[in-house]
């Protein structure tokens, strides 16, 4: 290493890690460009929470500053296109996009605390501890925040225990409550996690759950990618290139990751506080999201009409696609829980619209009729949009 190396990385505030290789100094001028592209490397900070958190960046160091936050078991690729799109937009936007504790590049919660009950490490008050902290760490004072799944879940901890921190905040395939969601209660946890991985494991001589920690679901079953594929990274209006990155990194997503985080998802219920909210709140849904039903979305508007009728502050709700979830259950003709994947172009644009005018678009998404469901339709001014408040 030369001197000039060194001194440039005693200078830099905060220091940016390839995934593999040295340290990356952020620019002084711009928001860290060599973490900007999730083809590229990711930027890594240290935090007071001790979790070592992985991001992007893009735009100007000095732009108005909107933290982009994903769901179970995913990374930074989830916003991936959607950052990509917002950028195109709005230049002058700082655009950060977290990998979460257990997530992606970021560093799981101590095994030794931890692993005898990893859901007692990953509630959604330890994942908006986190961002919090994350934001302290990069002098972000105050940002607008767009969470999926269970990153809107983060989203709202964050509004409503640090309303003064969130500018606008942006609930993605979301609910008022996920305690008792039959999708991650039964498919997920009883099914996948407890009923599959876990006897696997024990037979292998394996203490559950602090003895599998750190391993993956490679470990309980070796055609754990094959699931992944068939069960968890589907969504039939996505571009298939876009998903095919997800299987092995999903698969490597460790153990300990997959039942904290279920678990302390499962744990949350906010229709009584969201009745409190102060934050200027978009939820996006779409018709046909398997995870949060229609009556999720009954749940979560009636709490942002009360507290738009508390506090004057107005709220919207958007959906995406026009077809509902068919009989099977499952996501076939139009735009599902993973809105961002799919419809990225019109996220982008009901985020931007959102945070300069206080509303999204009424740009109507959807899915043109199978096969070609990964072919969008936009029809401006068709959407169904609910406003919520003055």
């Amino acid at each position: 290493m030369t001197i000039k190396t060194l001194i440039r990385l005693l200078l830099a505030p905060v220091a940016c890690l390839f995934s593999v290789g040295p340290l990356l100094p952020a620019s002084p001028a711009r928001a860290d460009q060599e973490c900007a592209s999730i083809d590229g490397p990711r930027c890594r900070v240290k935090l007071s929470t001790g979790i070592d958190m992985a991001y992007l960046e893009a735009g100007p160091a000095d732009g108005k500053p909107v933290i982009l936050i994903h769901g179970l078991t995913d990374s930074v690729r989830s916003w991936a296109l959607a950052m990509d799109a917002l950028h195109k937009l709005n230049a002058k936007l700082r655009i950060i996009v977290v990998d979460l504790r257990g997530h992606g590049g970021s560093s799981m919660p101590d095994a030794k605390t931890c692993a005898p009950v990893p859901e007692a490490c990953y509630r959604m008050s330890d994942l908006a501890a986190d961002v919090v902290a994350f934001m302290t760490a990069k002098g972000v004072a105050k940002a607008d925040l767009a969470g999926h799944s269970m990153g809107s879940f983060v989203v709202q901890e964050i509004a409503l225990t640090h309303p003064e921190m969130v500018g606008h905040a942006i609930l993605n395939a979301t609910g008022a409550k996920s305690v008792g969601n039959a999708a991650l209660a039964d498919f997920v946890l009883k099914q996948t996690i407890e009923g599959t991985w876990k006897p696997a494991l024990e037979a292998k001589g394996k203490a559950y759950p602090e003895g599998v920690y750190e391993l993956t679901p490679a470990d309980a079953d070796p055609k754990a990618s094959e699931w992944v594929a068939a069960n968890w990274v589907v969504d039939p209006a996505a571009d298939p290139a876009f998903l095919k990155p997800y299987v092995p990194e999903t698969t490597a997503v460790k153990l300990g990751t997959w039942i904290g985080a279920t678990k302390g998802l499962l744990a949350q219920d906010n229709r009584k506080r969201l009745e409190d909210l102060s934050v200027p709140a978009l939820v996006m849904w779409a018709t046909q999201d398997n995870i949060f039903l229609p009556s999720d979305q009954d749940e979560i508007k009636a709490a942002l009409r009360t507290a738009a009728a508390k506090s004057g502050v107005t709220h919207y709700w958007k959906e995406y696609g026009n077809i509902p979830l068919p009989a099977s259950g499952a996501q076939e003709s139009d735009i599902g829980h993973n809105i961002q994947w799919s419809a990225a172009e019109t996220v982008a644009k009901d985020i931007d619209a959102f945070i300069a005018t206080g509303a999204p678009t009424l740009d109507l998404v959807h899915s043109d009729a199978a096969p070609n469901v990964a072919k969008l339709i936009i029809e401006p001014g068709k959407a169904v949009v609910e406003k919520m408040g003055k």
